[in-house]
């Protein structure tokens, strides 16, 4: 589904074009964000993020696995830690504000651990827990231990993961091995825009959760759900033509779905505006 570019949206679109292994995943994340920050010098803040990654080569110098000493770098010498007492705060997603304020929720910090270790030469991926984020770090002897970014970069066994999932969701969702499987740069971005889209619904700020929705679909052009929802989010900000497009196309595509006919009736009444208007 082609959707109208801004500026902001097309340099995004071309970050997220390359080949899994080769998005650079700060730039992308960084870049994502500067509808929220017109003028957010994405460029400024790489630098910013390799002069951690070289401030956290010569820590690594001094001793044990470089995976837990880059975590007491970051989360205990320079203090980046979760934000618990305004975790619904939007900037907690935004990889600028958690490099200025050492702020942010677990896939934020996550990604400024993953990306400093990239540099580093640490081996580190992301892990997306059902309703947490965390990183796994291959140690020397080949075994794997999970961090958790958001909690200083607690060290996490298997069966602390296992209750953290159990927390989050309340005993309901049955633990998967799968659950603690490296998760790619789209995954990751996609998971930020998700939170960022919560956030912004929740506030009723139907114009950036109407921009978030367009990044989704530049991961993801065939998601079906997410059409629609900024179909119906561009109808509720006027952008009532791009609305019908985006509509028509998601009853196209999914004549029988469950909410068929209330999207109908929306679309029609959308029609009914414009042809008044004109």
């Amino acid at each position: 589904m082609r959707i109208v570019r801004d500026a902001a949206l097309e340099a995004f679109a071309i970050e997220v074009s390359r080949p899994e292994d080769q998005i650079d995943l700060a730039r992308a994340a960084l870049v994502m964000g500067q509808f929220a920050y017109p003028s957010l010098n994405v460029q400024d803040y790489i630098e910013r993020i390799d002069r951690l990654a070289e401030a956290a080569r010569r820590a690594l110098r001094e001793g044990k696995h470089p995976g837990l000493v880059l975590a007491e770098f970051l989360f205990e010498t320079l203090g980046f830690t979760g934000n618990t007492q305004h975790y619904e705060d939007p900037r907690n997603s935004f990889l600028n504000e958690v490099l200025e304020r050492r702020l942010g929720i677990p896939i934020s910090l996550s990604v400024l651990y993953l990306e400093v270790a990239r540099r580093a030469g640490v081996q580190a991926q992301g892990v997306g827990l059902p309703g947490h984020f965390i990183v796994r770090v291959v140690l020397d002897t080949n075994e794997v231990i999970y961090l958790d970014p958001f909690h200083r970069g607690m060290v996490l066994s298997e069966e602390d993961c296992r209750a953290r999932v159990r927390a989050v969701t309340g005993g309901k969702l049955p633990f998967h091995p799968s659950f603690l499987n490296p998760v790619g740069q789209r995954y990751i971005l996609t998971r930020m825009l998700n939170n960022l889209k919560n956030h912004y619904a929740q506030r009723g700020d139907l114009v950036n959760a109407a921009r978030v929705v367009e990044r989704l679909l530049v991961l993801n052009p065939e998601n079906w759900i997410e059409v629609r929802n900024l179909g119906l989010l561009y109808g509720q900000i006027g952008r009532r033509q791009q609305a019908i497009t985006l509509l028509e196309r998601y009853l196209e595509v999914n004549p029988q779905a469950s909410d068929a006919a209330q999207v109908r009736a929306y679309l029609d009444a959308l029609v009914t505006q414009v042809a008044q208007a004109n």
